[in-house]
Order: C-alpha cells, then structure tokens, then sequence
C-alpha cells in the first residue's frame, strides 16, 4: 500500500520528549512521525524537504485563545501595538470611512498603558469619528470597552453593572464586566460571519506556527439559541474544512445543557472535541476589576470584584465532577484565586478521570501558599507568558498594583518547580506564541523566567496535557502526530531575541498549512 511520507532534513529537529536532544531529520508519514534521524532515513521513498538549516519543533497549541477574536482582529480594527491615541483613533476612522452608516465599527486590543496618556477611550472623542456609526473598542484584556453615542444609545444597560458615568450621571462611553458582556453579545456575528472569522482565524493562527487551540468562552454568550462560533467550528468540521486542530469551553451560562448530555470532556475526535467549561471569578488589572486582598496603587479603595457568587461556583463544579467534564476558571486577583481553590478543593477528589481536571485561568496574583494548594489537588496552571510584557519597572503591573507585587506576577518557574502542570495560552494578546516564550525566558525575575527548553514545552506538551491528549500529540516523537512548525532559527541559540524568529512553515496531519518558505 503506498503511503504519504515527507521527510525533513537538513536542519535541526527538537522532538521536546523528556529532553531538548536535537537530531537533524524527520520523517512524518500517514499523519505521524514515524521515524526521527537515522530512523527518519531507513527509506527513500519520500517526499524529501531540505530545511537548509532551519529548526523544527512540535506545533504550537495556544491552550487559552479566543479564536473569534483572532478572526475580528484580521477583518475590523487590530489596535494591538498602536503605540498612541491618536493612530488608534486614525484606524478606527478608517474603517468608519470602509463601513457603510448604521453599521457597527469595531475595534480590538487597545492598551493605554503603554501611551503619555494613560486614559482609556472615551464617549467624545469616538463621537468625534462618527455619529453615523454605533463604535465599540474593545481593551486588550476585552474587560473594558469604550463606546460613542451611537453605540450607547443603541443599547440597553437599565440595571447593569459596569457603566461608568460622570459626576452628573451620563455615561462617559466606559462600560466593564457585566456592562461590557451586554455590549459584547449585542455585537457577536451571526453564523455567516463567525464562519468567514474562523477562516481568517485559521490563517493567522497557522502564520504564528499553532496548531491545536483551545477556545475560550468570553465574558458572555450571544443571545437565541447556540453559540454561532460553535456552529462555525462543527460545519468546518463537517466540510472537511477545519485545518486547525480545536478544544472549546463552554460559556458558564450553558453549563446545565453540558450536563444534561452527560458528555465527558474530550467528547469529539482528533479535530474538534468538547473540553468542559469555561468560568470567571473575577476581571482584570489592567481594567481594575481583578480581586484583590488589598487595593489597587492607582485607585485607592478599589479591590476589584467578584463576577460570580460562591453558590454558583459550587454548583457548576459539581455538576461537571459528577460528569467528568473539565472546569476552566478565570482567576487573577489573590482574592479570586483563595475562592477558586477553596471551591476546587471540595470536588477534586470526585473526579472519574484522571488529573489535570481543573484549571485555574491566568493565575497571574498567586501566592506562595496558593501555589502550594494548586499543586496539592493537582489542578492546572493555565497561563500567559506574554502577560510579562507589564510586568517591568515601569510597566502596567507596577503602576496598578502595589509594591509587594512587584517581580511576583506571574511566576511561571515558581509554578513549574512546584511541580504543578503548566499550559501556556496567549489570550491573544497577542496571539504569537513566539513572543509569549520570548517573555518567559526573558522575565524580568528568576521566580517568573523559563528556560528555553520549558518555555517551549509549555506551548507544545503543556496544552496536550491540558486537554489530556498528551498520549498522541505535543511532542515529536515516534508515533505522535505529525504537527509542527518549522523556524528560521534556533530558540535555543538566541534566546534573548526569540520574539524576532520568524515562521517559515507551519504543518498540520503531515500537512503544509502554511508555507513561507519551507518547500
């Protein structure tokens, strides 16, 4: 029987089992490896690709993304990076200019910490764009959105929290948490769209060398019946069109229909499957709405808030240990972390499966002894390197937070060395996992900086763990699954500029999804 056999050679080959060897070949046939160096060479029939020096790795799995927002980020408005208010106004007017009136214009990832001026976006100067127009601008960490008029006074907010308003009661356009999950579900895509984002998704995320996603439920649902994105996954799937490997969460407001179908996590096959559901207990720093046992340093008397009640919590985690499905919970503050362990530490031990079934989201305010407990009941830290970006002397972390704070965000080898399981995510902000491992190996603390070999495993081995399906890909080993990503250099030989590496192939099944130089 013929068979569909590539071999890469000529470079060098990081298979990331349990160590960083290299070898200088790989053969992938069938869909997997199956053979690595000399044994990748036994037989000639092959299609034979010379990598002319360069490095291949396991493909990329970016174990927290939102994939509709990597689809709106390529077809609206992608402010990420835009280093100052004024660029961010100019792109958002030119896609009012490209959008016909009584459309929404939308715009995605601002961060103005980074700007002279550090104010989010406000209701006049949107105006200012259009009055023809409903615009929404979305923060970066989606936890605050910013609207003019027209968006404001198409919307209804009667008895919602998270409308900022000024000294006389108008909204000054800012609106978080509860307020901004309104706004973002008056704006999702209907099914047409979300199919068309998931396309634009899919390119992308094959450009930046993933793979395998997992699929974050956001702040809300949309309204009516099912989630459009979830539709856009399974009709690619049934077309045969799904080219990304995807695991998704489900929206906590849908976590009694998971259960009802009594659907363990990992229901689907090696393309698209169900993993559990998604939570938040608290918000973000960056819009002052984590949880906080303390305050923040830029707002005194503010300690964040909780999103979700501790009866709610309860009831979810029971429901989902009595099924076997996985619980992801949004958790940043030291606050919110105390009440998702506590919460965890009632069910653990009620789970079928085996660990990791519980998760904590972005784990960004942890404590000594809360990491302690996380690795007591086995949970999982889902984190994000790239959330390192703040986190320099005069970065986002140390103007919101106070000093004890400072250095012990995000203390990705205090994590690791603990022994806990560790899956890197990008939250997409940005997505590139490239980046996200530069930050790791380049955090301004040893309690938050990786190794290089680490780093790369958490955005490969890490996420199968994750979603527990570590038995069959996250490594490039013999037998694994042929996903990888082919680099223009080595990580390991340049670790202080791995942001600057560039993708040069992207592999999926033994397939070629994404080709910049590679063949």
């Amino acid at each position: 029987m013929e068979t569909d056999a590539t071999l890469l050679h000529g470079g060098r080959v990081y298979p990331l089992g349990e160590s960083t060897a290299s070898s200088d070949a790989i053969r992938f046939e069938d869909g997997v490896v199956s053979g690595v160096g000399i044994g990748a060479r036994e037989r000639s029939s092959a299609r034979r690709i010379d990598l002319d020096g360069r490095v291949v790795v396991p493909g990329f799995h970016d174990a927290h993304t939102h994939v509709l927002w990597v689809g709106l980020y390529e077809r609206e408005t992608d402010l990420g990076g835009v280093e100052s208010r004024r660029d961010v106004l100019a792109q958002l007017a030119a896609n009012a200019g490209r959008t016909e009136p009584g459309e929404w214009v939308l715009g995605f990832g601002y961060d103005e910490s980074g700007w002279d001026d550090d104010t989010r976006l406000r209701r006049a100067e949107l105006d200012d764009i259009s009055d023809q127009h409903p615009i929404v601008v979305q923060r970066v960490d989606g936890h605050t959105l910013s609207l003019n008029t027209r968006a404001i006074e198409r919307l209804e907010f009667a008895g919602a929290d998270g409308v900022e308003r000024d000294a006389t009661g108008t909204p000054t356009g800012i609106v978080v948490e509860e307020a901004a999950g309104l706004v973002q579900r008056e704006t999702y895509p209907d099914r047409e769209r979300a199919r068309e984002l998931l396309d634009a998704a899919c390119d992308r995320l094959h450009e930046l060398g993933v793979t395998s996603v997992q699929d974050m439920a956001g702040l809300t649902t949309p309204s009516g019946t099912g989630d459009p994105m979830h539709a856009a996954f399974q009709r690619a799937r049934r077309d045969g069109e799904l080219s990304l490997r995807i695991g998704y969460y489900i929206h906590v407001e849908r976590a009694e229909e998971l259960a009802a179908l009594e659907l363990a996590s990992g229901f689907g096959d090696d393309r698209l499957r169900i993993l559990g559901v998604k939570l938040f207990v608290d918000g973000s720093i960056g819009s002052r709405t984590a949880k906080l046992d303390g305050e923040f340093a830029d707002d005194p008397g503010n300690t964040g808030e909780f999103v979700i009640d501790r009866s709610q919590l309860d009831s979810v985690l029971n429901q989902a240990a009595e099924r076997s499905q996985r619980v992801a919970v949004h958790a940043i503050g030291d606050a919110a972390i105390d009440r998702v362990l506590d919460a965890f530490e009632t069910v653990a031990d009620r789970y079928e499966t085996s660990p990791p079934n519980l998760r904590i989201e972005h784990l960004e305010l942890a404590t000594d002894s809360q990491l302690d407990r996380v690795a007591s009941i086995d949970a999982l830290a889902s984190m994000q390197p790239n959330f390192l970006q703040w986190a320099g002397d005069s970065g986002l972390y140390a103007d919101r937070l106070e000093s004890r704070w400072h250095g012990r965000t995000n203390r990705l080898r205090d994590v690791r060395d603990r022994g806990i399981d560790l899956a890197f995510g990008s939250d997409t902000m940005p997505s590139g996992p490239l980046y996200g491992i530069h930050h790791a190996v380049n955090a301004p603390t040893a309690a938050q900086r990786l190794d290089v070999g680490d780093a790369l495993r958490a955005y490969t081995h890490g996420g199968a763990v994750a979603e527990g399906t570590d038995d069959w890909k996250g490594t490039l080993e013999p037998g694994m699954v042929a996903d990888a990503v082919v680099l223009d250099s080595d990580p390991f030989e340049r670790p202080g500029t791995i942001e600057d590496i560039s993708v040069v192939g992207t592999i999926v099944d033994g397939e070629i999804v994404y080709d910049d130089g590679v063949t």
